[in-house]
């Protein structure tokens, strides 16, 4: 199993990983999911947790039918029930358009270091 897929696995067990899939005929057609991680708080936002939207993805055939925008709408539910306000993702520009329509805007000020 690779890296990747053996983490996921352990994230869903944890509980902090919310994974959800659309499906039809019994295939699936698309998934989103949402990390949810231990922040800490902030000036901003007093809530420890944070959440990320992450493996958001439709079968090229089934693209622009808002099975996508379903799937993000039903994590953002879920965060709001459990009290996460600060949810972050990667966007491509295919997809930045959907992410906007959900709320999402741009945020410039992060940077990462990455050691090899």
């Amino acid at each position: 199993m690779d890296a990747y897929a053996q983490w996921l696995k352990g994230a869903i067990v944890r509980g902090s990983y919310i994974g959800l899939f659309a499906e039809s005929r019994n295939e699936v057609i698309a998934g989103a999911g949402m990390l949810l991680l231990q922040w800490g708080p902030t000036r901003g936002d007093s809530n420890p947790m944070r959440a990320r939207i992450v493996n958001v993805w439709t079968r090229p055939d089934w693209r622009r039918n808002g099975i996508a925008t379903d799937l993000v709408q039903n994590l953002l539910a879920q965060a709001e029930m459990i009290g996460i306000r600060t949810i972050g993702l990667a966007s491509t520009p295919a997809s930045e358009a959907l992410y906007r329509s959900l709320g999402f805007e741009s945020y410039l000020a992060e940077m990462v270091r990455r050691r090899r």
